[in-house]
């Protein structure tokens, strides 16, 4: 019988992580890297869909999010000029889903809570403060290097999950090549205490606004109401996340808008990329290593963990000796299709009904969102799509309850 060591994954953030609670949760030692020393707080990404909390029902995951989250059950598209255009409540997936909301969660809760039960269990090695500088495999491992606070790190291991973002190392390192474009405007994110329901009445907690310039969203996390808005000049991010520019670049929306403190602000670009490949060898790519997409939709994260699980649930089997090595070539099979078809996909249509102009094209928008909403099957049809219930199931990680 063959014998194993550990994997490593590259990536300490919340797929990274995901990847690895999983794993150890089957018994498999890992070594996690990760550059930064701790975990850091990071807004970028706080929905966790329906769909998500059914496929991690039970491993503790969706239950730590129930715990520190808020459960948001209806979705608002509106314009700056209309208000609310079309409100969708999840409460028509009653059937589909024992999570029928979106839960909104800052993601660096998530990877705090995994870093606490990965620091208590058996056969888990936490190497923060370690940036990796390369790799090298052959039929029988993976070998990582790294420079820690002590030095460099080498490490053997079976198998290597490359989790370590947009700009991955591991994908680098690999030679794969990751296609795609990124958008013109970069994409400022603030934070605030002020309740925005007091400018924006009739607000509710996840919303996206319609506008040919102004186009955003605008979402209720547990400590914040958080809000986008894009930038289209040439001003430096450093002057953009300036109070007073803040201020200024909502009110044009906002008229009367007066912040009383901005406890969050990040200037982001958004890119719609894949990753030519998944897999070289005994090395994996999950999450933004392997997919980016535009913010709006709420599903890279989401996308992210769907692979973490699936790759884990793999690695398991193979590990156990449940599976040749032929279970791995599923993985790619599996999660590749879905980031092209169905999260670039609707990501891309979310982008373009935000952004598109003319009286016309905008009325003819709006009057579908309201067709969909007054009608409870277009209404879940919509909803499947939106919450990723649908592609979960299209692949095969959720069952058809119907």
């Amino acid at each position: 019988m063959q014998t194993h060591d550990r994997v490593a994954i590259v990536g300490g953030g919340p797929v990274g992580l995901t990847a690895a609670y999983l794993l150890a949760a089957e018994g498999v030692p890992v070594t996690l890297f990760e550059r930064e020393e701790r975990v850091l707080p990071d807004y970028r990404a706080s929905t966790f869909h329906a769909g998500t909390m059914d496929l991690f029902e039970g491993s503790g995951i969706s239950e730590a999010l129930l715990e520190m989250g808020i459960q948001c059950p209806t979705v608002q598209y509106r314009s700056w000029s209309d208000g609310k255009i079309a409100e969708f409540d999840h409460e028509v997936l009653k059937d589909d889903t024992n999570h029928p909301y979106r839960l909104q969660c800052e993601q660096y809760k998530l990877a705090g809570w995994l870093f606490d039960r990965l620091s208590e269990t058996p056969g888990v090695e936490l190497l923060y403060g370690h940036a990796v500088t390369g790799l090298d495999q052959d039929d029988s491992g993976v070998t990582v290097t790294a420079d820690g606070p002590d030095g460099r790190v080498t490490l053997i291991a079976d198998y290597l999950i490359g989790a370590d973002g947009g700009r991955s190392t591991i994908r680098k390192a690999l030679d794969i090549g990751f296609e795609g474009h990124t958008f013109p405007d970069r994409i400022l994110v603030m934070g605030t205490t002020l309740d925005l329901r007091t400018v924006l009445p009739d607000l509710a907690f996840v919303n996206y606004v319609s506008d040919p310039v102004y186009y955003g969203h605008i979402l209720r996390i547990p400590d914040l109401w958080r809000m986008s808005t894009p930038i289209q000049d040439d001003m430096s991010d450093e002057e953009a996340l300036r109070d007073e520019e803040i201020e200024k670049r909502l009110q044009k929306v906002i008229p009367d808008l007066k912040l009383p403190d901005i406890r969050v602000r990040g200037v982001y670009a958004a890119h719609q990329r894949v990753a030519d490949s998944y897999r070289k060898g005994r090395a994996f790519l999950a999450g933004d290593a392997a997919h980016l997409n535009n913010p709006k939709g709420g599903m890279g994260l989401n996308g992210g963990m769907h692979d973490a699980l699936d790759l884990a649930r793999r690695l398991a089997k193979i590990w156990h000796g449940e599976a040749d090595e032929r279970e791995l070539d599923g993985y790619e099979a599996l999660r590749r299709p879905e980031a092209v078809n169905d999260i670039h996909r609707q990501t891309q249509q979310n982008m373009k009904n935000l952004t598109v102009s003319g009286d016309e094209a905008r009325r003819q928008l709006f009057d579908d969102w309201r067709r969909k909403s007054a009608d409870p099957a277009l209404a879940r049809e919509m909803l499947l799509q939106s919450s990723m219930i649908a592609s979960l199931r299209r692949c095969g990680m959720l069952k058809d309850r119907a």
